[in-house]
């Protein structure tokens, strides 16, 4: 009797748990509904939202589907062409991991959350391709062009 007595309080202890996880706030299916650029690399300052625009213009969706267990696909969708990208998320860390290589801290707030994405300055040639320049002056001397550093923040809300 205390066998079957322990079984079940595991049982009612692994299904609770599940469950639990079911009740993310986080779990379902999310669309961009903004994004844009702080005024400060630091992810600080006033957001300049104008390039979204550009992108509703183009007709561009994309859309974060996350679900329990921690990971989800990220979609980006303009006209037939449709690419997905994997992604990991940890609600303990408040973090969303793309391709399990770039993890960006998100910040939920009801039905939406904003997911800030820091970028380090960089020098760039002709061809579009990353230098080992590591400063403006070496980088324009070789007749690249230098990246300030940035902070993107995109906001999506949930469908």
């Amino acid at each position: 009797m205390k066998r079957f007595t322990l079984l079940m309080a595991l049982f009612i202890f692994f299904a609770c748990e599940d469950k639990d996880d079911d009740n993310s706030g986080m779990i379902g299916t999310w669309e961009l509904t903004n994004m844009g650029e702080y005024a400060n690399a630091d992810c600080s300052g006033a957001i300049d939202d104008s390039g979204w625009a550009l992108v509703q213009a183009f007709g561009m969706k994309m859309t974060l589907e996350l679900k329990s267990g921690g990971t989800g696909t990220y979609t980006m969708k303009m006209g037939p062409e449709e690419e997905e990208i994997p992604v990991t998320w940890d609600e303990s860390k408040s973090q969303i991991c793309m391709m399990g290589i770039e993890c960006f801290t998100y910040k939920l707030s009801g039905d939406s959350f904003t997911l800030d994405t820091p970028d380090e300055a960089f020098c760039e040639d002709d061809g579009g391709d990353e230098t080992n320049h590591s400063s403006q002056a070496t980088c324009e001397a070789a007749g690249n062009w230098w990246h300030e550093a940035s902070c993107s923040v995109m906001t999506f809300t949930k469908d």
